[in-house]
């Protein structure tokens, strides 16, 4: 440390010098050059003032005798005199030194020149304002020598100063440094030992004693942190055991996941076997359908839990709400879950109200809802239990209770029930344990219908009761507007475009439309798409997002360029649903968004919907 601050200190203090005498030797070179100019052209101004006689009258042997003067002047080396026209006309110069016959004046000739060691001047001869002629003046001048005297001057000065440097600083770094050396030792041995109590001697140096007793002041801190931190480490070993039980409890989700998305395979292979058998009857084929669809929509709903769960804890789960009648929902689940009940032997009852009951919501959402309470009932009720639906309604609440007499819930699992993948109870078996995120989807939907779900139970073996409160919509807030059922419209014969680059996914949809008496061609590329809907113009086009060659997108946009907008309805098909892809979809072009895996219903939909604007923009069309 001592070498770099005095390498440090004696380095700035020369880069100091070193400019300071470059400053001083050109301010010198400059003053001394002009005052040489100033000289020289006051020689000039009193030999041209002396010239101008001579000129007027032509008398070239007057104007020599005059620049002859300049002989006793031993540094001047010329003296030149031309007229009007350049014409030498009288001239001085000492022996062996050239001089023009002839020079014509240039716009920067009365400018003073510096050639080496010679300065030149020129000086106008004037008389009442007509030019006579120049004067021309070449004088030695000992600049270079000047200057070398001068910097020998500075160069004696710098090395002075350099040595007084070099003393003062060696005196001043040997009080910096043994301060810093001694501190340097102590935080050697506080690192070597641990031992945070240990601290600097001090020092009667005012701006060292300042950093010294900061630097005890650092070790008093890190002694205080070193023992917040052994008593932290403490209760890390609790929130560690914490962890260790979630992800213990990660792993039993994630090998529940696996079993429940296992459980339909079998099945399904088995229904697959069954439907492939060529001496299989009616009623073995039919029952293998409904094996198909039964354990197919199991399967949507466990991914569709599992993605509704991340939506949630991403604050992604967008909500479409309009009033909707809680009986007729409520009741809507219930006959959707009484083929779980009699699977498993549970009776399943609905008390509805004796009045209209509306609320504000999302009707999927809200059936997502109570169809989760009345599967978890059916599951965890043993058979010959029953499974009691009550719906109750006040001036400002609506109240869906889902009673069952059930296995119950242990008091410490009630207020744990509702978290992401906790279960009330495993003992049942991996078929009826689920996935844990049905609950945290009622209550995180309810909660954003601005409501509120609550769980009692006595305890084990005495059933359970789920309660669902909801807001009530008042009489002046329902719209009276009712709209057709799908049953009472009656669809005409359209032309269909599918594409889709899933063969299968796509000849099922072509199989399914054509059994409803559409004409349907099927294509798997975006550039097959483009030249079929150039073809034919279909009526209605099914366009999946990620096709080779081009994506729904650009398709879309291609169409809707090429074919008027009421001349065709397009429909997107695709595996991403969030918003943003919805956003997407329509700013390519398309008049609709669905999300794999897309339900026959709701393909008749879209054609009922399809079929409603055409019927309104070319009624001369219809059948």
């Amino acid at each position: 440390m001592r070498e770099q601050l005095m390498r440090a200190a004696m380095l700035t203090t020369s880069v100091a010098i070193l400019l300071s005498a470059g400053a001083l030797l050109l301010y010198e070179l400059i003053s001394y050059r002009q005052t040489w100019v100033t000289d020289l052209r006051t020689q000039a101004r009193l030999l041209a003032a002396a010239s101008v006689a001579a000129m007027e009258f032509d008398d070239a042997k007057a104007a020599h005798e005059n620049l002859r003067l300049l002989k006793s002047q031993p540094n001047i080396r010329s003296a030149t005199l031309y007229d009007a026209r350049g014409t030498l006309f009288a001239a001085y110069a000492e022996p062996g030194v050239a001089v023009e016959a002839r020079r014509e004046e240039a716009a920067a000739s009365l400018l003073p020149r510096f050639h080496g060691t010679t300065l030149e001047i020129a000086f106008p001869v004037d008389a009442r304002g007509e030019r006579l002629g120049i004067l021309y003046l070449s004088a030695r001048h000992d600049t270079w020598s000047r200057l070398l005297g001068f910097g020998t001057i500075l160069l004696v000065l710098g090395i002075m100063s350099m040595a007084a440097a070099f003393l003062l600083f060696a005196r001043l770094q040997r009080r910096i440094t043994v301060p810093l050396e001694r501190m340097t030792q102590v935080a050697g041995d506080v690192v070597a030992s641990h031992n945070w109590s240990l601290r600097a001697p001090a020092t009667h140096y005012r701006d060292l004693g300042v950093l010294v007793d900061a630097f005890n002041g650092l070790l008093s801190e890190c002694e205080a942190r070193t023992r917040d931190l052994e008593q932290e480490m403490e209760s890390r070993r609790g929130i560690e055991l914490d962890l260790r039980r979630e992800d213990e409890k990660k792993d039993t989700f994630l090998a529940t996941l696996a079993h429940e998305l296992r459980n339909p395979l079998a099945p399904m292979t088995s229904a697959v076997a069954l439907l492939q058998m060529t001496k299989a009857s009616q009623e073995t084929r039919s029952k293998a359908l409904v094996v198909l669809d039964r354990q197919i929509k199991h399967m949507v709903r466990l991914v569709n839990d599992l993605l509704d769960a991340s939506r949630i804890t991403t604050g992604k789960l967008a909500l479409d709400v309009e009033p909707v009648e809680l009986g007729e929902l409520v009741g809507h689940a219930v006959d959707g879950a009484q083929s779980m009940a009699e699977e498993c032997g549970v009776t399943l009852t609905l008390r509805p109200c004796t009045e209209e009951v509306w609320s504000a919501g999302d009707a999927v959402r809200l059936t997502q809802v109570f169809s989760n309470l009345l599967n978890n009932a059916c599951r965890y009720t043993p058979a010959g239990g029953g499974v009691c639906v009550s719906i109750v309604g006040d001036a400002q609440w609506v109240v869906v209770a889902v009673r069952d007499t059930g296995i119950g819930v242990a008091r410490h699992m009630q207020s744990r029930i509702f978290e992401l993948f906790e279960q009330a109870d495993t003992s049942q078996g991996r078929g009826r344990a689920g996935l844990g995120v049905g609950l945290t989807l009622c209550r995180q939907i309810v909660e954003l219908h601005q409501g509120s779900i609550e769980l009692s139970s006595a305890g084990p073996g005495c059933g359970s009761c789920f309660s669902v409160r909801l807001p009530r919509l008042q009489s002046d807030d329902l719209a009276t507007d009712a709209a057709p059922s799908v049953n009472a419209r009656h669809l005409r014969r359209l032309r269909i475009l599918i594409a889709d680059d899933n063969v299968d996914l796509a000849e099922n949809f072509a199989e399914l439309l054509r059994a409803s008496g559409h004409e349907v061609e099927v294509v798997h590329d975006g550039d097959a798409a483009l030249q079929r809907a150039r073809l034919t113009l279909p009526d209605i086009a099914l366009l999946d997002i990620g096709m080779p060659k081009r994506d729904g997108y650009e398709v879309a946009r291609q169409l809707k360029s090429m074919v008027p907008t009421d001349k065709i309805h397009l429909v997107a098909i695709s595996g991403w649903g969030q918003p943003s892809d919805k956003e997407n979809a329509i700013q390519a072009g398309f008049d609709r968004h669905l999300v794999k895996p897309v339900q026959a219903q709701e393909l008749v939909r879209i054609l009922v919907d399809a079929f409603e604007e055409f019927a309104a923009s070319r009624p001369g069309e219809l059948m």
